[in-house]
């Protein structure tokens, strides 16, 4: 328990150093995010690998920093968010006509629906490839491989894939990771735009996106509320987990090498949250 705890309560500590002129509601807010990852790390450390409850409550400690250090006002997000976009679409070959692409984006609508601020327009590509894959770029630009639509089994479970890119955009995972990107790759010097576009391009257009597995459990969590709300079937979003389990080999070295929980564990959360 103390090794939870004890970074959440770093995070009460140095963010109350900076509390000062923030409003009451500011701070009721900051206070229920606490609780919340409390309860979510102890979720974790109860469904997940022995790792991962200690580690998602010292990200929160981390992502205080993040936030802190560096932030991206909107014409700055809207600006690299269109050139990773334009990066993306020229090294992958692009589906432009799918037999389920109006499917895919009313589950995407049914999504965004559910998302209290609007400031971001979601856009859809389906990429043509066998890898079964999904990911997302800064801006709300989603990318779909055609192996995941012929992988998945029902539009609950499709649903659920699309909640969790959609969560990654949201709780700031891809905009964290930039900022550690780059504060380890320029030691915290300037760099020109060019080299920063190329720098976030790299870290985003591959198919598989490397968010860190501590951000794949939130995103579990967050995409299945989203799904949820938009009212698909929560008893079909482990099915996906389902398929790669028996393929995956659980040992140390492939937990510490991986970006993703195992699907083991991914399934076993999201029958907590569920629940």
């Amino acid at each position: 328990m103390n090794k939870i705890l004890l970074p959440l309560l770093l995070i009460c500590y140095s963010t109350g150093i900076y509390s000062q002129g923030l409003s009451e509601k500011k701070l009721k807010e900051i206070v229920e995010s606490y609780k919340s990852s409390i309860e979510t790390a102890l979720v974790i450390e109860d469904c997940g690998h022995v790792f991962d409850g200690p580690l998602y409550a010292a990200k929160q400690l981390e992502n205080v920093f993040l936030d802190a250090s560096l932030n991206f006002n909107s014409k700055e997000r809207k600006v690299m968010a269109s050139s990773i976009f334009y990066d993306v679409i020229r090294s992958k070959k692009i589906v432009k006509h799918h037999a389920s692409k109006d499917s895919v984006l009313a589950i995407v609508q049914k999504i965004t629906n559910q998302l209290v601020s609007k400031d971001v327009i979601y856009k859809l590509t389906i990429i043509d490839s066998k890898q079964v894959n999904a990911f997302t770029t800064m801006g709300g630009y989603l990318y779909i491989t055609t192996g995941l639509l012929d992988f998945v089994d029902s539009y609950d479970e499709l649903a659920f894939v699309i909640g969790h890119e959609v969560a990654h955009e949201i709780k700031l995972h891809t905009q964290r990771k930039v900022t550690k990107m780059l504060y380890s790759s320029s030691f915290f010097k300037l760099i020109s735009i060019a080299d920063f576009k190329k720098m976030v391009s790299s870290i985003n257009s591959s198919l598989s996106a490397p968010f860190d597995q501590i951000d794949e459990y939130e995103a579990d969590k967050y995409g299945l509320l989203l799904a949820k709300g938009a009212g698909y079937d929560v008893n079909r979003f482990g099915d996906f987990f389902k398929k790669f389990e028996k393929y995956e080999k659980r040992d140390l070295l492939t937990k510490l090498k991986s970006t993703h929980p195992f699907a083991k564990h991914r399934k076993n959360c999201i029958s907590k949250y569920t629940n």
